[in-house]
């Protein structure tokens, strides 16, 4: 019964003047974004985090820093785990996209049927979907729970019962759309209503997965 703390990255310079970051390379937190991202550390400093995951992206790994150093836990970088390959889109701005002749009729698609758009010379937002949750089921599978202990023998001495043993917790640093789609992936949410969730930048998302069936404890908290 692992539990996901699905964290969504800081503020940065980038995403502020409204430009599709997609999987960029060198876009770094921000002031807001660093301190965002300590108070977020600071919110779960007392979380017995056993694992700590983030994307390749570098926004997403300062973000994760806060978290593991303290721990001395590795950051283990996972590609699938990135933001939407935006292909052609990556670095315009919201507003080009919507009023450009060559652009303006796929990105209605992309923003009001979510499971139909693509990403021109990009990804199909359900691809991304696909493959942020199969990257999260994976890491799931990679920390089962403890094996509780075998039954005494008969006749035994039987020791004083302990506690019970606390589910694993995982902190998984990615990125806005990634993670909406990953909790509307385990909500049973129909993916054309995914743009509903929110995510806020250094916010996290606790979801609890068990062996039949997956619960969200908590939606977008935000530590600052």
């Amino acid at each position: 019964m692992p539990i996901l703390l699905l964290i969504r990255h800081g503020t940065n310079d980038y995403v502020k003047t409204g430009r599709l970051p997609g999987q960029a390379p060198n876009i770094h937190l921000n002031e807001e974004g660093r301190a965002q991202a300590q108070a977020l550390a600071k919110h779960l400093e007392k979380q017995p985090i056993c694992a700590v995951y983030a994307s390749q992206l570098e926004r997403a790994i300062e973000t994760a820093w806060p978290i593991a150093a303290p721990r001395g836990l590795p950051i283990i970088i996972r590609p699938n785990l990135a933001d939407t390959n935006a292909g052609d889109y990556t670095g315009k701005t919201i507003k080009e996209l919507n009023e450009s002749p060559e652009s303006k009729e796929a990105w209605k698609i992309i923003v009001g049927k979510p499971s139909e758009g693509r990403l021109p010379n990009g990804e199909s937002l359900i691809e991304m979907q696909a493959r942020v949750v199969a990257e999260l089921e994976r890491i799931c599978a990679a920390h089962p729970d403890p094996e509780p202990p075998a039954p005494p023998e008969p006749g035994a001495s039987v020791a004083p019962a302990h506690a019970p043993v606390p589910p694993v917790i995982i902190a998984v640093v990615m990125h806005n759309d990634p993670i909406k789609a990953a909790v509307a992936h385990f909500l049973g949410m129909p993916f054309d209503n995914f743009q509903r969730i929110g995510a806020s930048p250094a916010s996290v998302s606790t979801v609890m997965v068990m062996k039949e069936h997956v619960m969200l404890v908590n939606l977008n908290q935000v530590p600052y």
